[in-house]
């Protein structure tokens, strides 16, 4: 029998949350990133290793928000895996450090990460920064 692709559309679903740019808000973040990784059926080690990242991400760019700001967090899940944005406004211009050890964790914890940074907004009074990462499910399926 030959091959033959998939014609099917990757399904995907999204959860979108906003809050606080400040540190009291990462257990609710941790939350849930834990639970919509769980929900998509990744191992255990794969919703840890989500979960870890979301973590760290949300640090670094609460760490260098504006006071004030809103930090916005995505989580878009698909068939393959977990494509996460966090964005927020930071009070000053420059990327995290790629070579610092919170980027290695994260380098280590995901697939991919970047992080993108936008010039001044003044309707923002900052720059509007984002780090992106993915992490792609195991081929081992769970059911």
């Amino acid at each position: 029998m030959g091959e033959h692709a998939s014609t099917s559309p990757v399904r995907t679903s999204r959860v979108d949350v906003s809050v606080a740019a400040e540190l009291a808000q990462l257990p609710m973040l941790r939350a849930l990133a834990e639970t919509v990784a769980l929900l998509t059926d990744f191992t255990l080690d794969e919703v840890s290793d989500v979960r870890l990242a979301v973590d760290e991400v949300a640090s670094i760019l609460m760490m260098e928000a504006l006071p004030g700001a809103v930090l916005r967090c995505e989580l878009t899940a698909s068939d393959t895996g977990l494509l996460v944005r966090v964005s927020t406004t930071a009070a000053g211009v420059g990327l995290p450090d790629n070579n610092s050890f919170g980027w290695h964790v994260l380098r280590t914890l995901t697939d991919s990460v970047v992080a993108t940074q936008h010039p001044y907004d003044a309707e923002a009074s900052g720059y509007p920064t984002i780090i992106e990462f993915s992490r792609m499910r195991s081929s081992i399926s769970g059911g």
